[in-house]
């Protein structure tokens, strides 16, 4: 009389119907068989190893978006000089805003007190986004913003030097920026 060996419940097995997935329990019988006959180191590998594969597979059958890529070593195309603050800045600020850090420049993410814990993730998230400005402007123009403390002084000095007022998505930007700011507790515009 052959008695029929059970399986136990893993992740590997989960209950499923078996009319459907009957050569999936045949394959998974044959490899419980033959791994009977395997040594227990080479056992414990394989074991592992169809874990890992099986939990690489799922996450990729289950992710709906592809993974990310780091980016963070990939240079801004376009280099800041005396005449073109206007494509610069747009294409920098898209840059910096693909990374979720746009607030470092804007000032949604000021300084925190060097007491405060996020203090340390701060600093050096400024420093990425400072050297990302530095890093993208003409070796001449370097030692004019390179003091700056803060991201956000760095780019609105460069804005405050270049800006000649031409365009009109910058014209838009500061007086949005402008109609926000208080005065003694109103408007500036009051």
């Amino acid at each position: 009389m052959v008695s029929e060996r059970r399986v136990p419940r893993t992740s590997l097995n989960p209950p499923c119907d078996k009319k459907k997935h009957s050569n999936s329990l045949d394959s998974m019988a044959e490899s419980t068989e033959l791994m009977e006959h395997l040594n227990p180191q080479t056992e414990s590998i394989l074991t592992s190893l169809t874990t890992k594969m099986t939990e690489v597979l799922s996450r990729s059958q289950t992710s709906q978006y592809p993974p990310p890529v780091d980016s963070s070593t990939t240079p801004i195309g376009i280099k800041l000089n005396d005449s073109n603050f206007a494509l610069w800045s747009q294409v920098v600020e898209m840059y910096i805003f693909g990374k979720d850090k746009l607030g470092y420049i804007n000032g949604d993410f000021p300084r925190p007190p060097e007491t405060d814990p996020t203090f340390r993730r701060w600093r050096t998230e400024n420093a990425i986004v400072k050297g990302w400005l530095i890093n993208s402007m003409e070796p001449s123009l370097v030692a004019n913003f390179i003091r700056f403390p803060t991201a956000k002084q760095v780019w609105d000095s460069a804005a405050t030097t270049y800006f000649d007022g031409t365009d009109t998505s910058q014209v838009y930007d500061l007086h949005r920026r402008v109609t926000q700011m208080k005065q003694a507790g109103g408007s500036i515009e009051k």
